[in-house]
């Protein structure tokens, strides 16, 4: 049985190679940049103005006032020591000024500009490429593109950018016994938490791409549903089926069809029957234990951290985080086991609360947890006080959840 760092070092080497196209700059964010972007002017393109106020040219506390420049401003305006001009935010400084006065620190009257408090030179002016430099490069290959990232693309005059594709992911739910959520379920049935459950878990990461499917507990129906996720899906992800039960097909019909195998069962509590694979064709596949949480756990543990890699994520690794934990917590040797706790700060410290829970399967107690804390295979039991490594859930903390 793999432990944890094992699997997941084996899950991540089957990534196989990033996909780049081509997308709008306006449809981009989400994405990872997949190459440089260095601007083609200079930032500021020009001498202006960082407020409302007056150009002027020199010391002088008193300046004859000229006709107003404005923003969008064209024409090319010169000043004169002992001249002043009305100027907006964003407009260009005229030829000859050396500072700007700012509205509040001055008065007019009939024409003539007087100044309460002259300002140093160079002040209130933004200065042609005082930020960027014409051919500087502004982002980096490897940049997740949030909504700062899309407007100094367009600064730097990008209208499409090169970045890495999202791969598709199919989804399966299976079981005889499992009816949809709008269903009454009848003695031996219970509704299908699992998708949307994995939906949103993947969607709220960023990976909209997501193909879902239920198949009953029978071998050619799961055959059927796999095969018709292979023809559009870049990665499989099934729920339910995996472990030794006499129902429990999906090992089979997936070796059926030609899937390699790489491991069937983690030494982690919730999720020890996890299987991991790959097709022929080369697209990995996950069969999931069918309880909630071991879904919930193995999608963030190892379903992310694979999806980032093949989107181009520098950090596609769990970002460790410690905290002191606020309960007691006993457990057998053998397996490392994932608490779903409640991570929050006090003073300098993160502490972990441990919501009461009837077991492994109890979903409900995952309602107000933001984080997973780690108790190591060996350990028999953790005290109140104890420091524990924990990651928060991607949902909790986006990128600041991986490294």
């Amino acid at each position: 049985m793999l432990s944890t760092e094992e699997a997941l070092r084996l899950v991540l080497g089957y990534a196989g190679p990033q996909v780049e196209k081509i997308v709008p700059l306006t449809y981009s964010a989400g994405y990872v940049l997949a190459e440089d972007i260095h601007s083609d002017i200079d930032m500021p393109p020009f001498d202006r103005s960082a407020m409302d106020g007056f150009a002027v040219c020199g010391d002088e506390h008193t300046h004859d006032l000229i006709k107003e420049i404005t923003a969008g401003e064209t024409r090319r305006i010169g000043i004169e020591p002992g001249r002043a001009a009305p100027i907006m935010t964003g407009a260009p400084i005229p030829h000859g000024a050396d500072r700007v006065v700012m509205i509040e620190d001055c008065t007019t009257r009939e024409s003539v500009l007087y100044l309460e408090r002259v300002p140093p030179k160079g002040a209130n002016i933004c200065w042609r490429a005082e930020d960027i430099t014409a051919g500087q490069m502004v982002l980096e290959k490897g940049t997740p593109l949030a909504q700062q990232h899309l407007g100094i693309a367009a600064m730097a005059g990008r209208g499409v950018l090169k970045v890495f594709g999202r791969p598709s992911i199919g989804i399966l739910t299976t079981g005889t016994e499992v009816v949809p959520p709008t269903w009454i379920p009848s003695p031996g049935h219970v509704r299908n938490a699992n998708l949307p459950l994995m939906i949103a878990q993947l969607q709220l990461a960023g990976f909209t791409d997501v193909i879902p499917m239920h198949a009953a507990d029978d071998p050619s129906s799961i055959e059927a549903s796999i095969s018709q996720l292979l023809e559009t899906s870049d990665v499989l992800v099934l729920a339910g089926g995996v472990s030794k039960g006499t129902r429990d097909f999906v090992p089979s019909v997936l070796e059926s069809l030609g899937v390699s195998i790489h491991f069937r069962q983690v030494a982690q509590k919730p999720g020890k029957p996890l299987l991991f694979g790959s097709f022929p064709s080369g697209q990995p596949v996950f069969g999931l234990p069918g309880n909630p949480l071991s879904v919930m756990v193995s999608i963030e543990e190892y379903v992310l951290p694979l999806l980032r890699m093949m989107s181009g994520f520098k950090g596609c690794h769990k970002r460790l985080y410690h905290g002191l934990m606020t309960s007691e917590y006993s457990k057998k040797p053998g397996r490392l086991h994932y608490l779903r706790v409640l991570a929050y700060r006090e003073g300098d410290l993160w502490k972990l609360h441990l919501p009461d829970t009837s077991g492994s399967g109890d979903l409900m107690s995952s309602v107000n947890v933001n984080a997973l804390a780690m108790v190591g295979a060996n350990a028999l039991s953790v005290m109140s006080g104890d420091i524990l490594p924990f990651h928060f859930l991607s949902s909790t903390a986006g990128e600041l959840s991986f490294e």
